[in-house]
């Protein structure tokens, strides 16, 4: 296959190194350091012309006519123009040119070529990234189209549901990446938390996108379930009052549509104690004859669908920090977040925790979502480490994580408050807890002991305001 090249410069250059040796190539540029360097790369370069590529004369005698392929490669559009024009007159069956100024393409659809917008690919890629970095957006070269991809998670509506149902009027699943494989989705095909969609639709789908990935509901706790779960201390009516009244806060304000009450044996008045409940949402009362709260916890939540447990602070000791974490290991069991609750309602602040890890962007992901429906500001705290526990990279590695944290406050369209402290992680993150309303942590781990005391165990249980645990 013959190609003719106007233009040796970069692209030129890359595409050269890319071109097998079924292809004869000539070249036309102006410069013949240009041609030269190109000549180099490719050995199958037939015939080259330092001259003018826009010249009528110049394609003439590089005989245009009898190439296959024309590739209008200049850095001049008026030049590429020119070139493109005659290629098409003289017949060529393929033109393709790059189009540098986004004005000048209308010119250059005329001649019914393909073309390569240099300028505005890369500008519509930039302008997708600010509108939401989490959704990379491919445009088509030809035709009114993009692809987008998209990772899925946990609250999309359409996760366990067959991959046809995020098919719409303007978009189709073309694609899913799953365990970095592409597969193509059928009707059994069912979508996955883990999955990267990879959706081909028009331009202007977009700005439908935070729809179809819900990015704009809030989903706490309902991506875990749609029924909260209040175990009540045992101990005065006072205490048992004040807890049930968070649990009816967080229900209210978080679209919960059922509840179930765990009270102490005969401690719990129940009428009493449920006499202010809605009844738009539905309340049921269990009473805890023996036996612990978080054996309670576990049982009933086995029955229903809860998407948050809400338990009292549990008692602490010298000697608990080196037994197995109760409160760490409890969220760990369950498949939903557990709230240590203390009585620091409404909320309006909420501190986080962050290191960069995927479960403390989830957390965080947890708080912006809360935040949203609850109308609370959101500090992050990050925490550094002596040199003598980290090493000599952890300021490195700080400007690494503030940077994610700027990121993600983009992703989700929320100012977040950003705290650096220096120290003992659980000491720093208790000291921030006392201006908190809310503490929200990611855990991965239920490991303790004398060499690997559980930071987020130890935070949930001297941290004075309410704890939100989240593992699983």
């Amino acid at each position: 296959m013959r190609i003719l090249m106007c233009g040796a410069g970069r692209l030129t250059r890359e595409l050269l190194k890319m071109l097998g040796s079924g292809w004869k190539v000539t070249i036309i540029d102006k410069t013949e350091k240009a041609v030269k360097t190109a000549c180099s790369i490719f050995p199958n370069v037939v015939e080259t012309f330092v001259e003018d590529a826009a010249s009528p004369v110049v394609l003439e005698r590089a005989g245009m006519a009898a190439h296959d392929y024309v590739l209008a490669l200049t850095s001049d559009d008026e030049s590429n123009l020119a070139v493109a024009r005659q290629a098409v007159d003289a017949g060529v069956k393929h033109v393709l040119s790059i189009v540098r100024d986004p004005e000048n393409l209308d010119r250059f659809q005329a001649l019914d070529i393909r073309l390569i917008p240099t300028e505005s690919l890369p500008a519509n890629s930039i302008l997708h990234y600010l509108q939401d970095p989490g959704i990379q957006v491919t445009p088509l070269v030809s035709g009114d189209a993009n692809l987008f991809e998209v990772d899925a998670a946990d609250h999309f509506r359409i996760v366990g549901r067959p991959a046809t149902a995020f098919n719409g009027k303007n978009y189709r699943l073309a694609g899913i990446i799953r365990g970095g494989e592409l597969v193509f989705p059928g009707d059994s095909l069912v979508i996955a938390s883990d999955d990267r969609l990879v959706v081909l639709g028009r331009p202007d789908v977009f700005k439908t996108f935070c729809a179809l990935i819900e990015c704009g509901n809030p989903h706490f706790p309902l991506a875990f379930g749609q029924e909260l779960l209040l175990a009540l201390p045992a101990g005065t009516y006072s205490d048992m009052s004040k807890l049930l009244n968070k649990g009816l806060y967080l229900a209210q304000n978080t679209r919960v549509n059922r509840a179930t009450v765990l009270c102490p044996g005969e401690e719990c008045g129940v009428d009493a104690l449920t006499k202010d409940w809605p009844p738009t949402i539905a309340l049921s009362v269990r009473r805890i004859e023996e036996g612990s709260v978080l054996d309670a916890v576990r049982e009933v939540y086995e029955k229903g669908k809860f998407g948050l447990v809400v338990v009292p602070p549990l008692e602490s000791s010298f000697l608990r920090q080196f037994g197995k974490p109760r409160l760490i290991g409890l969220a760990h069991d369950l498949a939903c977040p557990v709230l240590v609750a203390r009585f620091t309602i409404p909320y309006e602040r909420i501190l986080v925790p962050f290191n960069g890890t995927t479960r403390a962007e989830r957390a965080l992901s947890i708080a912006v979502d809360i935040a949203r429906q609850l109308e609370c500001s959101i500090t992050v705290a990050v925490v550094e480490e002596p040199e003598i526990i980290s090493g000599e990279e952890e300021g490195k590695d700080t400007e690494r994580i503030i940077s994610r944290v700027r990121e993600l406050s983009h992703i989700h369209k929320t100012p977040l408050e950003e705290v650096v402290r220096r120290g003992n992680p659980v000491k720093e993150l208790v000291k921030l807890s006392g201006t908190h309303d809310l503490l929200i942590v990611g855990s991965t781990s239920t490991d303790a002991g004398i060499f690997a005391t559980n930071v987020g165990e130890h935070v949930a249980e001297k941290a004075t305001c309410s704890v939100l645990i989240v593992a699983g």
